[in-house]
């Protein structure tokens, strides 16, 4: 069996796998995690250096026609939270639109710090949950 098939056949038993892996890793480990994550309507949206499905992602969401107010906005609620943070905002763009985006954030930083990681780490879960979906062609479960 090629490889990628035992993958698939491996993330179909355990759906929720990929997404306790998160739970595991250190504080430190976990925000490596949300790091790795690029920022919303941020400087790789604008010169289109995101993955296929950040793209998609953002685009769906409306991100990518943010008007020159909206995105002066957004970069500077990215830099107060990823100053506040130490990490940057991720939300699970696909479920969202850009209208919401900035309350979101707005509201979000003002969270605990502790919370706002298992917030931020949550979101990490929706994506890969959706991603996991769109690999394996079904419907996301809801959550």
């Amino acid at each position: 069996m090629p490889p990628r098939r035992q993958l698939h056949i491996g993330i179909s038993q355990e759906p929720r796998g990929k997404e306790r892996m998160a739970d595991i890793f250190t504080r430190n480990g976990q925000e490596g995690i949300l790091r790795c994550h690029p920022d919303l309507a941020g400087r790789e949206l604008q010169l289109g250096t995101l993955t296929a499905e950040s793209q998609r992602e953002q685009s769906g969401a409306g991100l990518t026609r943010l008007g020159a107010d909206e995105r002066l906005q957004l970069a500077e609620l990215n830099a107060q939270y990823r100053a506040r943070f130490g990490f940057p905002f991720v939300l699970a763009a696909r479920l969202s639109d850009r209208a919401a985006l900035p309350r979101e954030l707005a509201r979000r930083l003002q969270c605990p710090p502790e919370q706002e990681l298992r917030t931020a780490l949550g979101e990490v879960k929706k994506i890969c949950r959706l991603r996991l979906a769109d690999l394996l062609g079904r419907d996301p479960a809801p959550r």
